[in-house]
């Protein structure tokens, strides 16, 4: 996009100094004067802001006519949308599909054709999942009005009642996730959207009531930040299939930081069980050829996961810990 078109476009929003201008574009200060000057020779009606804080802005009734997309802004916005299609399911399917319409509308025709070869080659990879999400208007709605939300909420071992204020939405992993303080444990959850089966919004008065119920019936348990959740360095991804040597079965005790690393994964996040409010044990069986991906998976968790079975893997994540300790011992 042209730069002097991209001025006026950011004056339409609010008003702008020509030192925030030129640190927008990337350009100096004086080449920001000399667009505006060139944009008012040429009967843009910019207004110049007396005061200290000075800048510029259109009067609001100022309107440009519609503009096309070039190539790159194009091929941005069609890679997001489809981005979308690697999820099973989203809050925005529909809206999705009316956008891609727009888009196509706007473009020139031939641009599409000539775009697809580069989206063809653009490909955002998330775990293979499966899974549908209910209506998330509730969630929302509680989400922008910071009021209480009450969720049939679907746990790997029991469903039960959840009374929550939600604080953030994200997707990650394959899943859609909200993180929310709860009433019933009294502090901020990390929650699957997909294991909400039925919302209801709810009263303050009746949040109270669930407070009092709860009180001092949950003991509290450290949950970590959002950024905590997900390793630094990823471990290369094995492939699950066509493993012909005979599986093992795999059996590890979590605690809820673990569990969220384990449930990102994409071939055993699925094998997660829940035995209370604070632990969790995933089950599953492992290729023979994947055994270095596991115990090395397994001891990079460290004190967030504890393997039960095999008694190889107790011992050979024993001596990476050891080893480690050695070198900082000597």
């Amino acid at each position: 996009m042209d730069r002097m078109t991209a001025i006026v476009m950011a004056l339409q929003v609010r008003s702008e100094t020509a030192a925030s201008l030129a640190a927008k574009f990337e350009v100096s200060r004086r080449t920001i004067l000399r667009d505006v000057q060139a944009l008012s020779e040429m009967d843009i009606p910019i207004v110049a802001l007396p005061g200290a804080g000075g800048g510029y802005r259109l009067p609001e009734d100022y309107t440009l006519p519609p503009l096309q997309l070039d190539k790159l802004e194009a091929v941005s916005l069609l890679f997001a949308l489809r981005s979308l299609e690697s999820y099973p399911d989203t809050p925005f399917h529909a809206q999705r599909w009316t956008v891609l319409d727009k888009i196509h509308a706007l473009l020139p025709a031939g641009t599409l054709e000539a775009l697809d070869p580069l989206l063809s080659q653009l490909e955002h990879r998330v775990p293979k999942r499966s899974y549908a999400i209910p209506d998330m208007e509730p969630l929302f709605n509680a989400l922008t009005s910071e009021s209480l939300l009450r969720v049939w909420y679907r746990s790997a071992s029991r469903e039960r009642w959840l009374t929550l204020t939600p604080r953030k939405i994200y997707a990650s992993a394959g899943f859609w996730y909200c993180e929310a303080f709860t009433l019933e444990h009294g502090e901020e959850r990390l929650l699957r959207i997909d294991r909400m089966t039925r919302m209801e919004q709810i009263t303050q008065d009746q949040g109270k009531s669930t407070e009092a119920a709860c009180s001092g019936e949950i003991p509290f348990i450290s949950i970590p930040d959002a950024g905590a959740v997900s390793s630094s360095s990823p471990l290369p991804r094995p492939s699950f299939h066509n493993i012909r040597a005979e599986p093992f079965r795999v059996r590890a005790r979590l605690t809820y930081r673990g569990m969220i690393r384990v449930e990102q994964d994409e071939h055993i996040g699925e094998k997660i069980c829940q035995h209370g409010d604070d632990y969790w044990e995933v089950d599953f069986l492992c290729p023979s050829g994947e055994r270095d991906w596991a115990i090395r998976f397994f001891y990079e968790l460290g004190p967030e996961a504890e393997v039960l079975e095999p008694a190889e893997f107790r011992s050979r994540i024993a001596e990476r810990a050891q080893a480690v300790l050695n070198q900082y011992q000597s």
